[in-house]
């Protein structure tokens, strides 16, 4: 027990290390780290215009468009100074893979393909921040 002692402050120093280097999920890759939060109009581009809306308090909920609230490990395929491709696994439900490119902070253009709760899905949108969150 007396051993322990010595090496705990390593291990708790270890330990903060790791989680302070390891991204979090829900930080936002830096090609979309300039996207304004608010209220964004999403126009599907694949269905004659349908619209929707969703909250953005974080840039990186335009990743995941499919599978909003769920906490999905992801990895970045590629990046550039104005465009994010990421691939997303979420546990039990499905998967991702979601390309942005930004135009502005207030456009953005997304395209997003995978699966959701065992079906397929295949959508590019543009989206357009409208104003604040309600």
């Amino acid at each position: 027990m007396r051993r322990f002692h010595r090496i705990k402050p390593i291990l708790t120093g270890a330990a903060a290390i790791f989680l302070l280097a390891t991204p979090s999920v829900a930080q936002a890759p830096a090609a979309i780290a300039g996207v304004q939060s608010g209220s964004w109009e999403l126009r599907d581009l694949g269905r004659s215009g349908a619209r929707s809306q969703i909250c953005v308090r974080n840039p990186a909920r335009l990743l995941q468009i499919r599978h909003p609230g769920q906490m999905c490990p992801r990895r970045v395929l590629s990046e550039d100074g104005r465009s994010v491709t990421v691939r997303y696994e979420c546990t039990g439900s499905g998967w991702g893979q979601t390309s942005v490119s930004v135009e502005t902070p207030r456009l953005v253009r997304i395209s997003t393909q995978g699966i959701d709760g065992g079906s397929p899905f295949n959508s590019s949108y543009e989206a357009r921040r409208v104003g604040e969150c309600s």
